[in-house]
């Protein structure tokens, strides 16, 4: 393997069950606002050290699937969280599944497909929160480093009249150009997004605590469609595993920092457990909540 620079979404290849996965057998440069970070993969295409193999290299393994949280954006691989946590284990491997901008559903498929192929003593699944969204959507929307807006469609299910879920989009379309026009229709709300996210960072998390704003109302309700979806998805994990799964809630900043209440996330997942009758979630904010806010805000970029 050699040093590539890469724009970032060049550093992954289409996928038809998945929708994508990284290219395999990279070392890539990427650039980035705290300076760039280096990104390499494994011949099967995932951010690992290692490669599949059935036999476990040390006494325990550990499988842990995620998004770009655990894929390692913005680091490099070995300041990703499931390298540390491999430093701080005995005999243990940690094998890296993250895939950035998937959701729960992409994720469930690439356990479905790696985890029966290979011995391991422990699944984790990192979700984090905002993924809920991505379990409704069929296509993303990304914008190349060099500028080209891409749609990238992708994997989803559906649930049917007895709240079995159903597998639709496969095989997966492959990922392509956008139009000038439906950029065109894009851009308002692009323009708007970028107006709010540079506004005074104190001002708005002011206005989102004084508004009780909420960014994931789709928790609110144990009926809402997103949730429901994505409450089988880790069922469906939880099924088809034949060890022990952990979930760790991952958050986003408004629960971090306190302009967003955490509340519905919780009682969601609390009857979650409940309903499957043994203890199967983390909830990282509880860590975090235990430095101060300032710590907190340093945490973003």
């Amino acid at each position: 393997m050699s040093l590539i620079q890469f724009p970032h979404r060049k550093i992954f290849k289409y996928d038809s069950r998945f929708g994508y996965r990284f290219q395999s057998d990279i070392i890539a440069r990427i650039p980035h606002e705290g300076g760039g970070y280096l990104v390499k993969t494994n011949k099967h295409g995932f951010r690992c050290k290692y490669d599949i193999t059935k036999e476990k290299k040390k006494h325990n393994r550990i499988l842990v699937f995620g998004d770009s949280y655990t894929a390692g954006d913005g680091v490099s691989n070995k300041h990703r969280f499931t390298d540390e946590m491999e430093n701080l284990l005995d005999d243990t491997e940690v094998m890296n599944f993250g895939l950035s901008g998937t959701g729960t559903d992409q994720q469930n498929l690439i356990f479905e497909h790696f985890a029966p192929q290979i011995d391991h003593d422990l699944i984790i699944l990192v979700l984090q929160v905002e993924n809920i969204k991505r379990n409704v959507m069929t296509q993303r929307f990304w914008k190349d480093r060099s500028g080209i807006n891409i749609c990238v469609p992708k994997p989803w299910f559906e649930l049917d009249d007895q709240k079995k879920l159903v597998l639709k989009g496969c095989p997966v379309n492959k990922p392509y150009i956008l139009s000038d026009t439906k950029i065109k229709n894009k851009t308002y709300s692009s323009m708007l997004r970028t107006i709010l996210n540079n506004e005074d960072r104190k001002l708005k998390n002011i206005i989102q605590k004084l508004t009780r704003y909420q960014p994931l109302p789709e928790y609110k309700s144990p009926n809402n469609s997103a949730w429901l979806i994505t409450k089988e998805l880790l069922k469906n994990i939880i099924a088809k595993s034949e060890k022990p799964v952990l979930i760790a809630l991952l958050p986003v900043y408004q629960y971090v920092e306190n302009t967003s209440s955490y509340a519905h996330i919780r009682k969601r997942f609390d009857a979650f457990e409940k309903e499957n009758k043994r203890n199967l979630i983390h909830h990282v904010i509880d860590d975090l909540w235990e430095y101060s806010l300032k710590e907190r805000m340093s945490f973003r970029f």
